[in-house]
């Protein structure tokens, strides 16, 4: 009684690995666009450092697109990654700026002397 149940995890077990190495789930690819979004929201194409990560994510994120379609999920999947941190460092070097700007502007709005900042 107990083979026909291995058996059959078993078989569901490799038709899900097979899956999964032919495409990637759609949640995936929709969590590295959003990162991509997140970057594109806050402005990162007008900073040149986070601009250059951000035209990597995209690069990579079409990458993974014709890889996934061509049934290479495993490399996909490694350059999904990849493009999702990019995207994450383009929005966080954005949002470093942009917090370095602000207190900068806050700093000679109350004209106290601002110590030398560096990137």
């Amino acid at each position: 009684m107990k083979f026909p149940i291995l058996s059959t995890a078993f078989v569901v077990m490799a038709s899900a690995a097979a899956c999964g190495s032919a495409t990637l789930p759609a949640a995936r690819m929709a969590t590295a666009q959003s990162s991509i979004g997140a970057a594109t929201a806050v402005g990162a194409a007008q900073n040149p450092t986070a601009a250059l990560h951000l035209q990597y994510a995209q690069e990579e994120y079409a990458q993974a697109e014709t890889l996934s379609r061509d049934g290479d999920g495993e490399r996909a999947e490694a350059v999904l990654l990849r493009a999702e941190a990019d995207a994450q460092l383009a929005t966080e070097l954005t949002r470093r700026d942009l917090a370095r700007t602000a207190a900068l502007s806050a700093r000679a709005a109350s004209n106290t002397p601002s110590p030398s900042v560096t990137p």
